[in-house]
Protein backbone atom coordinates (compact mmCIF):
# COMPACT_ATOMS: atom_id res chain seq x y z
CA UNK A 1 0.00 0.00 0.00
CA UNK A 2 1.35 3.42 -0.93
CA UNK A 3 0.91 6.09 1.72
CA UNK A 4 0.50 9.70 0.66
CA UNK A 5 1.15 10.76 4.26
CA UNK A 6 3.47 8.76 6.50
CA UNK A 7 5.03 11.05 9.05
CA UNK A 8 6.23 11.42 12.59
CA UNK A 9 5.86 15.02 13.65
CA UNK A 10 6.09 17.37 16.61
CA UNK A 11 3.60 20.16 16.05
CA UNK A 12 3.14 23.41 17.95
CA UNK A 13 -0.45 24.34 18.67
CA UNK A 14 -1.61 26.94 21.16
CA UNK A 15 1.89 27.15 22.66
CA UNK A 16 1.98 23.40 23.29
CA UNK A 17 4.03 20.73 21.54
CA UNK A 18 2.21 17.57 20.47
CA UNK A 19 3.89 14.45 19.13
CA UNK A 20 1.83 12.86 16.35
CA UNK A 21 2.13 9.86 14.07
CA UNK A 22 0.04 10.17 10.90
CA UNK A 23 -0.54 7.68 8.09
CA UNK A 24 -2.96 7.92 5.15
CA UNK A 25 -3.35 7.10 1.47
CA UNK A 26 -5.54 10.13 0.87
CA UNK A 27 -5.59 13.46 2.69
CA UNK A 28 -9.34 13.66 2.06
CA UNK A 29 -10.03 10.54 4.11
CA UNK A 30 -12.05 10.76 7.34
CA UNK A 31 -9.65 11.32 10.25
CA UNK A 32 -9.32 8.96 13.21
CA UNK A 33 -7.56 10.07 16.38
CA UNK A 34 -6.44 7.08 18.47
CA UNK A 35 -6.26 7.78 22.21
CA UNK A 36 -3.87 5.38 23.90
CA UNK A 37 -4.13 3.70 27.26
CA UNK A 38 -2.04 3.55 30.38
CA UNK A 39 -2.32 6.19 31.31
CA UNK A 40 1.17 6.74 29.94
CA UNK A 41 1.43 3.90 27.40
CA UNK A 42 1.49 5.19 23.79
CA UNK A 43 0.41 2.60 21.25
CA UNK A 44 1.42 4.22 17.95
CA UNK A 45 3.65 1.24 17.13
CA UNK A 46 0.80 -1.24 17.55
CA UNK A 47 -1.70 0.92 15.64
CA UNK A 48 0.73 1.33 12.74
CA UNK A 49 1.33 -2.42 12.64
CA UNK A 50 -2.25 -3.66 12.96
CA UNK A 51 -4.52 -0.83 11.79
CA UNK A 52 -2.53 0.37 8.76
CA UNK A 53 -4.89 -1.41 6.32
CA UNK A 54 -7.43 1.23 7.36
CA UNK A 55 -5.16 3.95 5.94
CA UNK A 56 -6.67 3.27 2.52
CA UNK A 57 -10.00 4.70 3.69
CA UNK A 58 -9.06 6.75 6.76
CA UNK A 59 -6.32 9.05 7.97
CA UNK A 60 -4.82 7.40 11.05
CA UNK A 61 -3.46 9.66 13.80
CA UNK A 62 -1.71 8.56 16.98
CA UNK A 63 -0.71 11.00 19.71
CA UNK A 64 1.72 10.54 22.58
CA UNK A 65 -0.20 12.09 25.47
CA UNK A 66 1.49 14.58 27.76
CA UNK A 67 4.07 12.93 30.00
CA UNK A 68 4.10 9.75 27.89
CA UNK A 69 6.37 8.42 25.16
CA UNK A 70 7.99 11.20 23.15
CA UNK A 71 6.03 13.73 25.19
CA UNK A 72 7.80 12.79 28.42
CA UNK A 73 9.82 15.78 29.58
CA UNK A 74 12.11 15.35 32.57
CA UNK A 75 11.95 19.01 33.60
CA UNK A 76 8.21 19.24 33.14
CA UNK A 77 7.68 16.03 35.14
CA UNK A 78 9.26 17.65 38.19
CA UNK A 79 6.70 20.45 38.38
CA UNK A 80 3.62 19.54 36.33
CA UNK A 81 0.67 17.78 37.92
CA UNK A 82 -1.29 15.83 35.32
CA UNK A 83 -5.05 16.24 35.67
CA UNK A 84 -8.20 15.37 33.79
CA UNK A 85 -8.57 18.98 32.74
CA UNK A 86 -5.07 19.15 31.20
CA UNK A 87 -5.57 15.91 29.26
CA UNK A 88 -9.01 16.87 27.92
CA UNK A 89 -7.73 20.24 26.72
CA UNK A 90 -4.67 18.62 25.15
CA UNK A 91 -6.88 16.12 23.33
CA UNK A 92 -9.14 18.91 22.13
CA UNK A 93 -6.17 20.90 20.88
CA UNK A 94 -5.05 17.91 18.82
CA UNK A 95 -8.59 17.57 17.43
CA UNK A 96 -8.64 21.27 16.48
CA UNK A 97 -5.26 20.94 14.76
CA UNK A 98 -6.45 17.92 12.76
CA UNK A 99 -9.69 19.65 11.79
CA UNK A 100 -7.77 22.61 10.44
CA UNK A 101 -5.03 20.62 8.72
CA UNK A 102 -7.37 18.19 6.97
CA UNK A 103 -10.29 20.59 6.52
CA UNK A 104 -12.73 18.50 8.54
CA UNK A 105 -15.76 19.55 10.54
CA UNK A 106 -15.44 16.59 12.88
CA UNK A 107 -13.01 13.83 13.87
CA UNK A 108 -13.56 10.17 14.75
CA UNK A 109 -12.23 9.29 18.21
CA UNK A 110 -11.04 5.78 19.12
CA UNK A 111 -10.20 5.31 22.79
CA UNK A 112 -8.50 2.19 24.17
CA UNK A 113 -8.32 1.37 27.89
CA UNK A 114 -7.48 4.66 29.67
CA UNK A 115 -7.94 6.28 26.25
CA UNK A 116 -11.56 5.18 26.43
CA UNK A 117 -11.94 7.27 29.58
CA UNK A 118 -10.31 10.28 27.94
CA UNK A 119 -12.43 9.73 24.82
CA UNK A 120 -15.69 9.89 26.76
CA UNK A 121 -14.55 12.96 28.66
CA UNK A 122 -13.64 14.60 25.35
CA UNK A 123 -16.97 13.71 23.75
CA UNK A 124 -18.81 15.09 26.76
CA UNK A 125 -17.10 18.48 26.68
CA UNK A 126 -16.58 18.98 22.94
CA UNK A 127 -19.26 16.97 21.08
CA UNK A 128 -19.37 19.54 18.30
CA UNK A 129 -15.93 18.39 17.14
CA UNK A 130 -16.51 14.63 17.42
CA UNK A 131 -18.03 12.64 14.56
CA UNK A 132 -18.28 9.43 16.61
CA UNK A 133 -16.75 7.86 19.69
CA UNK A 134 -15.42 4.29 19.47
CA UNK A 135 -14.51 2.53 22.72
CA UNK A 136 -12.16 -0.47 22.87
CA UNK A 137 -11.34 -2.15 26.18
CA UNK A 138 -13.83 0.36 27.55
CA UNK A 139 -13.17 1.44 31.11
CA UNK A 140 -16.20 2.55 33.13
CA UNK A 141 -15.34 2.67 36.84
CA UNK A 142 -11.88 2.21 38.37
CA UNK A 143 -13.21 1.05 41.74
CA UNK A 144 -15.61 -1.58 40.39
CA UNK A 145 -13.07 -2.44 37.70
CA UNK A 146 -10.43 -3.46 40.23
CA UNK A 147 -12.86 -5.38 42.43
CA UNK A 148 -14.14 -7.44 39.51
CA UNK A 149 -10.65 -8.02 38.05
CA UNK A 150 -9.23 -9.16 41.39
CA UNK A 151 -12.18 -11.41 42.27
CA UNK A 152 -12.22 -13.05 38.84
CA UNK A 153 -8.48 -13.71 39.00
CA UNK A 154 -8.77 -15.17 42.50
CA UNK A 155 -11.68 -17.42 41.50
CA UNK A 156 -9.76 -18.67 38.46
CA UNK A 157 -6.71 -19.40 40.63
CA UNK A 158 -8.85 -21.43 43.01
CA UNK A 159 -10.66 -23.22 40.17
CA UNK A 160 -7.43 -24.53 38.63
CA UNK A 161 -5.73 -24.90 42.04
CA UNK A 162 -2.94 -22.49 41.17
CA UNK A 163 -1.44 -22.31 44.67
CA UNK A 164 1.38 -19.97 43.68
CA UNK A 165 -1.03 -17.39 42.26
CA UNK A 166 -3.38 -17.74 45.23
CA UNK A 167 -0.47 -16.97 47.53
CA UNK A 168 0.44 -13.86 45.52
CA UNK A 169 -3.15 -12.64 45.48
CA UNK A 170 -3.45 -13.20 49.23
CA UNK A 171 -0.28 -11.16 49.74
CA UNK A 172 -1.65 -8.34 47.58
CA UNK A 173 -4.99 -8.37 49.35
CA UNK A 174 -8.43 -7.27 48.16
CA UNK A 175 -8.41 -3.75 46.67
CA UNK A 176 -10.00 -1.01 48.74
CA UNK A 177 -11.73 1.82 46.92
CA UNK A 178 -10.01 0.74 43.71
CA UNK A 179 -6.49 0.65 45.14
CA UNK A 180 -4.25 -1.97 46.68
CA UNK A 181 -3.07 -1.13 50.18
CA UNK A 182 0.47 -2.47 49.70
CA UNK A 183 2.37 -0.57 46.99
CA UNK A 184 -0.52 -0.08 44.59
CA UNK A 185 1.42 0.08 41.31
CA UNK A 186 3.55 -2.95 42.15
CA UNK A 187 0.52 -4.90 43.36
CA UNK A 188 -1.57 -4.10 40.30
CA UNK A 189 1.23 -5.34 38.03
CA UNK A 190 1.47 -8.60 40.00
CA UNK A 191 -2.29 -9.08 39.77
CA UNK A 192 -2.32 -8.22 36.05
CA UNK A 193 0.42 -10.76 35.36
CA UNK A 194 -1.83 -13.48 36.76
CA UNK A 195 -4.86 -12.09 34.94
CA UNK A 196 -2.81 -12.15 31.72
CA UNK A 197 -1.86 -15.78 32.33
CA UNK A 198 -5.55 -16.69 32.61
CA UNK A 199 -6.56 -14.92 29.40
CA UNK A 200 -8.24 -11.87 30.94
CA UNK A 201 -5.84 -9.41 29.32
CA UNK A 202 -4.84 -11.18 26.09
CA UNK A 203 -7.05 -14.16 25.35
CA UNK A 204 -5.14 -16.21 22.77
CA UNK A 205 -1.55 -15.32 23.63
CA UNK A 206 -0.90 -16.03 27.30
CA UNK A 207 2.87 -16.04 27.38
CA UNK A 208 4.45 -14.49 30.50
CA UNK A 209 4.60 -10.71 30.42
CA UNK A 210 8.38 -10.57 30.12
CA UNK A 211 8.34 -12.85 27.06
CA UNK A 212 5.54 -10.87 25.46
CA UNK A 213 7.40 -7.62 26.09
CA UNK A 214 10.85 -8.78 25.02
CA UNK A 215 10.02 -10.86 21.98
CA UNK A 216 6.86 -9.21 20.68
CA UNK A 217 6.24 -5.66 21.90
CA UNK A 218 9.82 -4.31 21.86
CA UNK A 219 10.49 -5.33 18.23
CA UNK A 220 7.24 -3.64 17.19
CA UNK A 221 8.02 -0.50 19.17
CA UNK A 222 11.56 -0.18 17.82
CA UNK A 223 10.01 0.53 14.42
CA UNK A 224 8.53 3.72 15.88
CA UNK A 225 10.95 4.59 18.68
CA UNK A 226 14.73 4.17 18.60
CA UNK A 227 16.47 2.87 21.70
CA UNK A 228 17.00 6.37 23.14
CA UNK A 229 13.36 7.31 22.66
CA UNK A 230 12.36 4.05 24.30
CA UNK A 231 14.13 5.25 27.43
CA UNK A 232 11.81 8.27 27.47
CA UNK A 233 8.89 5.91 26.91
CA UNK A 234 9.90 3.81 29.93
CA UNK A 235 10.24 6.88 32.14
CA UNK A 236 6.76 7.98 31.13
CA UNK A 237 5.38 4.62 32.22
CA UNK A 238 6.27 5.39 35.82
CA UNK A 239 5.36 9.10 35.71
CA UNK A 240 1.80 9.25 34.41
CA UNK A 241 0.28 6.41 36.51
CA UNK A 242 1.33 8.19 39.70
CA UNK A 243 -0.44 11.44 38.82
CA UNK A 244 -3.94 12.56 40.00
CA UNK A 245 -5.18 11.89 36.47
CA UNK A 246 -4.70 8.16 36.99
CA UNK A 247 -6.86 8.05 40.11
CA UNK A 248 -9.70 10.26 38.85
CA UNK A 249 -12.48 7.69 38.78
CA UNK A 250 -14.69 8.11 35.67
CA UNK A 251 -17.77 6.49 37.27
CA UNK A 252 -19.50 6.58 33.89
CA UNK A 253 -22.60 4.77 35.12
CA UNK A 254 -23.38 8.00 36.98
CA UNK A 255 -21.38 10.69 35.17
CA UNK A 256 -21.89 9.68 31.52
CA UNK A 257 -25.49 8.57 31.21
CA UNK A 258 -25.88 10.39 27.92
CA UNK A 259 -23.61 11.37 25.02
CA UNK A 260 -24.71 13.50 22.08
CA UNK A 261 -22.45 11.72 19.57
CA UNK A 262 -22.75 8.22 18.05
CA UNK A 263 -21.15 5.62 20.33
CA UNK A 264 -19.69 2.32 19.18
CA UNK A 265 -18.11 -0.22 21.52
CA UNK A 266 -15.84 -2.90 20.02
CA UNK A 267 -15.19 -5.24 22.93
CA UNK A 268 -13.34 -8.47 23.64
CA UNK A 269 -15.64 -10.98 25.32
CA UNK A 270 -12.90 -12.15 27.69
CA UNK A 271 -11.73 -8.76 28.95
CA UNK A 272 -11.16 -8.66 32.70
CA UNK A 273 -8.52 -5.94 32.54
CA UNK A 274 -11.40 -3.52 32.05
CA UNK A 275 -14.22 -6.01 32.67
CA UNK A 276 -16.51 -6.32 29.68
CA UNK A 277 -19.55 -6.70 31.93
CA UNK A 278 -19.13 -3.14 33.20
CA UNK A 279 -18.83 -1.82 29.65
CA UNK A 280 -21.90 -3.79 28.63
CA UNK A 281 -23.88 -2.39 31.57
CA UNK A 282 -22.83 1.18 30.74
CA UNK A 283 -23.75 0.65 27.09
CA UNK A 284 -27.20 -0.73 27.97
CA UNK A 285 -27.98 2.35 30.08
CA UNK A 286 -26.38 4.94 27.80
CA UNK A 287 -28.49 7.36 25.80
CA UNK A 288 -26.88 8.29 22.47
CA UNK A 289 -28.22 9.25 19.02
CA UNK A 290 -26.73 6.05 17.59
CA UNK A 291 -25.05 3.22 19.45
CA UNK A 292 -23.77 -0.23 18.58
CA UNK A 293 -21.88 -2.94 20.43
CA UNK A 294 -19.67 -5.40 18.53
CA UNK A 295 -18.22 -8.45 20.32
CA UNK A 296 -14.93 -10.19 19.59
CA UNK A 297 -15.12 -13.74 20.86
CA UNK A 298 -11.41 -14.53 20.66
CA UNK A 299 -10.16 -11.38 22.36
CA UNK A 300 -9.82 -9.85 25.78
CA UNK A 301 -8.65 -6.28 26.39
CA UNK A 302 -7.29 -5.41 22.91
CA UNK A 303 -9.35 -6.92 20.07
CA UNK A 304 -7.87 -4.39 17.62
CA UNK A 305 -4.55 -6.25 17.99
CA UNK A 306 -5.77 -9.71 18.97
CA UNK A 307 -8.15 -9.97 16.01
CA UNK A 308 -6.92 -7.10 13.80
CA UNK A 309 -8.42 -8.25 10.50
CA UNK A 310 -11.89 -8.67 11.98
CA UNK A 311 -11.56 -5.46 13.99
CA UNK A 312 -10.58 -3.44 10.94
CA UNK A 313 -13.45 -4.91 8.94
CA UNK A 314 -15.98 -4.19 11.69
CA UNK A 315 -14.65 -0.67 12.08
CA UNK A 316 -15.02 0.02 8.35
CA UNK A 317 -18.62 -1.18 8.45
CA UNK A 318 -19.43 1.56 10.94
CA UNK A 319 -18.31 4.37 8.65
CA UNK A 320 -18.19 3.14 5.03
Amino acid sequence: MKYLIDEKSAILWKENKYYLRIRSCNANNPVILFLHGGCGSPDRAQVMKYQSPLAKDFTLVCWDQRGAGLAYNKKEAKTLTLTKEIYVEDAHNVVLYLKKRFNKEKIIIVGHSFGSVLGVWLAQKYPQDIESYVGVGQCVDYIKNEEIAYNWTYQEAKRIEDKKSIKILDEIGVPSNGRYVKEHQKSIMRQRAILHKYGGATYANRKPYWQELLFHEVPIMLKEYNIFKLIKYIKGLSYSPNQPLASTNPDFLNTAKELSVPVYLLLGHHDYNCPYKLAEEWYSRLNAPIKKLVWFENSAHSPQWEEPQKWNEEFKKLFI
